[in-house]
């Protein structure tokens, strides 16, 4: 939280400036028919999360909650159950993307690049400073390769682990580090899958949204900040 809770603030503030240039409503919705309330499941999926409960917990949870508000606004539980077929019916796309990434890693696994990427990157660790650094670095650039932040995490995790235990980072700072640094790739790569998705469904150019992405770069930021600090704390 000390990572992302500045970045968000930044970004928060940012999209209050930008949002106050637009003055066109969705097409469709007016502010009457807003209703605040929908929003309880991503919420509770949010508290959930931060509470450390399993993923699979979290997401039935957000599902069931998404259902009974559903129920609760009149709608019947065959015509929620065809939305939820239609939600999954549209990430079609994302799958074949998904395993055609998933295939691509496999053959640059196949080729040695993975393995060079790593000897690499590791050969001139020097501190704690240098292998949070060089875990971040590694996590981002198979994400690079692979447009799959999740692929690119499992890809790493083991020689990210050993790193973390020979130059004495925690386990929680290495997966932070690990899941921060995938996605801030992921989010600015014109060729990952949810990039893909929106941007089709929006129908403009994958690179189109780049102008707005301040999260990203300022989640970058923080997560410089933040490896460089801890190197200072320590030496202290």
């Amino acid at each position: 939280i000390r990572i992302v809770a500045p970045a968000a603030l930044v970004s928060f503030i940012a999209y209050v400036f930008i949002g106050s240039d637009f003055t066109t409503a969705m097409p469709g919705l007016s502010p009457a028919a807003a209703t605040p309330w929908l929003i309880a499941p991503y919420l509770l999926i949010i508290a959930l999360a931060v509470a450390g409960i399993n993923v699979a917990i979290v997401l039935s949870a957000g599902i069931a909650a998404t259902f009974a508000l559903g129920l609760a606004g009149g709608h019947d539980a065959l015509t929620l159950c065809g939305y939820m077929g239609a939600g999954i019916d549209s990430m079609g796309n994302l799958i074949i993307i998904t395993l055609m990434a998933a295939g691509l890693l496999g053959v640059i696994k196949s080729a040695g690049g993975i393995d060079y990427l790593l000897q690499r990157l590791t050969a001139r660790i020097s501190g704690a400073r240098g292998a949070q650094a060089c875990v971040a670095a590694l996590v981002g650039i198979v994400n690079l390769c692979t447009a799959n932040n999740t692929v690119a995490i499992i890809t790493t995790g083991a020689i990210s682990r050993d790193i973390a235990h020979t130059y004495g980072i925690t386990p929680r700072k290495t997966a932070s580090l690990l899941d921060t640094a995938s996605c801030i790739v992921q989010a600015l790569i014109p060729y990952g899958a949810q990039t893909l998705l929106a941007t089709a469904l929006a129908g403009i150019s994958p690179a189109a949204p780049w102008p707005y992405m301040v999260y990203p770069w300022a989640l970058a930021v923080s997560v410089g900040i933040s490896v460089a600090w801890v190197r200072k704390k320590r030496e202290k």
